[in-house]
């Protein structure tokens, strides 16, 4: 079987790059539409703890990219939030980069996750890539409704 490395969204945001930058990359905000950040070390190299209500413990993910107000990226293992005996210790995992170009209208984000041709066999990688597929779009739509809700912490 075949799938792709990448997945790859985009949408277009009525919102100035600097508010949405904010909405990535500030704990708080970032922890309202993914809902499962509880804290972020933010610097290249600081860790980002993800947890979930129905899980016992947090999964951390690290910062590769800090490029304000344009690019923010980390890994994280991604399929280990359906299955904890997988960690990020002994599983490669994926790179989430997210872009911001401006545009006249507001922001267009781009979200793209790769590596999961890398992942090892004892992860599905192609139900992991078309599980984050689907959650992807999800979470984007969740910043767009978080966005122009006008909410600010």
């Amino acid at each position: 079987m075949t799938f792709s490395d990448r997945i790859e969204r985009t949408i277009h945001l009525p919102i100035p790059r600097e508010r949405v930058w904010e909405a990535v990359t500030k704990t708080e905000q970032l922890a309202r539409w993914f809902g499962i950040v509880s804290s972020m070390d933010f610097r290249v190299g600081g860790a980002i703890q993800f947890s979930w209500e129905n899980k016992p413990c947090p999964y951390l993910g690290s910062i590769e990219v800090i490029e304000p107000i344009q690019r923010f990226a980390f890994r994280w293992p991604s399929y280990a939030v359906s299955h904890p005996e997988i960690t990020f210790d002994i599983v490669p995992n994926t790179l989430v980069e997210i872009t911001l170009a401006e545009q006249a209208e507001g922001t267009l984000l781009t979200l793209v996750e790769s590596g999961f041709a890398s992942l090892p066999k004892l992860v599905p990688a192609e139900q992991s890539f078309h599980d984050n597929s689907d959650g992807w779009q999800e979470c984007l739509n969740g910043l767009r409704d978080f966005l122009q809700s006008q909410e600010v912490v």
